[in-house]
């Protein structure tokens, strides 16, 4: 029995031995692996990888969108470019197409047309002449000279000597500068008097003949006007 429990106690012993043996071991083995750096380079080297490729895709990325914006910016520059073209078509002055227009319209005119305005021209350009016509606020020009001028006079009273003279017995002769306008209907208006004999009615009977003339409408190159006359009255 006694070597019985010794055998028994010995194997014990050896399989326990053994068995802390294999745990050692394990364990070494588990720490070796631990120390292993194979692992860590491995993940070191996957993320410089993975960094790398990221970058790539950004490049790429960013290149593709570069490429996009070009695409798009193209037509929308030449939208722009359009736009200022019309923009430019619209800033002609109006002046410009004024002037062009009737250049257009007059090449376009008959010859006679054309000639008639010439003519018109060559009129309008003898009433300018300040030391023949004056144009009034109506527009209405009046001949001060009347070289030129053709009228007539359809009604001419002559003044009467006045009654108040041959009342005082004044047997003089009576002299009386006058100024007066012929209108476009041909009456008198706007008598002044520039000299003479102001006393015993002589003034008073010259403006009650005046008042009776009449003139025919006086026209000018085809155009109405107003005629200013001077006229000296001799009473005997």
């Amino acid at each position: 029995m006694n070597k019985f429990y010794i055998y028994s106690f010995l194997i014990h012993t050896l399989i326990l031995g053994g068995a802390f043996k294999i745990n050692d071991e394990q364990k070494n083995d588990l720490k070796f692996v631990e120390k292993k750096t194979m692992v860590v380079s491995l993940k070191n080297r996957k993320a410089t990888v993975s960094q790398n490729r990221v970058e790539e895709i950004n490049n790429k990325n960013k290149n593709d969108l570069l490429k996009e914006e070009k695409v798009v910016l193209e037509p929308l520059q030449k939208e722009e470019l359009e736009q200022k073209k019309e923009i430019k078509i619209y800033e002609v002055p109006k002046k410009k197409i004024e002037k062009l227009t009737k250049k257009i319209v007059k090449n376009n005119q008959p010859k006679e047309i054309q000639t008639k305005k010439k003519s018109t021209n060559k009129i309008y350009s003898e009433f300018e002449d300040k030391n023949r016509f004056l144009v009034g606020e109506d527009g209405v020009f009046t001949a001060i000279n009347l070289e030129g001028i053709e009228y007539e006079i359809l009604k001419e009273v002559d003044p009467k000597y006045p009654i108040k003279a041959r009342k005082i017995g004044y047997n003089g002769n009576g002299e009386v500068s006058v100024e007066f306008l012929v209108d476009l209907k041909g009456d008198v208006k706007n008598i002044k008097f520039i000299s003479g004999e102001t006393k015993y009615g002589f003034k008073e009977e010259v403006f009650k003949a005046l008042q009776q003339w009449k003139f025919k409408p006086i026209e000018y190159k085809g155009k109405k006007i107003k005629v200013s006359f001077e006229k000296t009255f001799i009473f005997k």
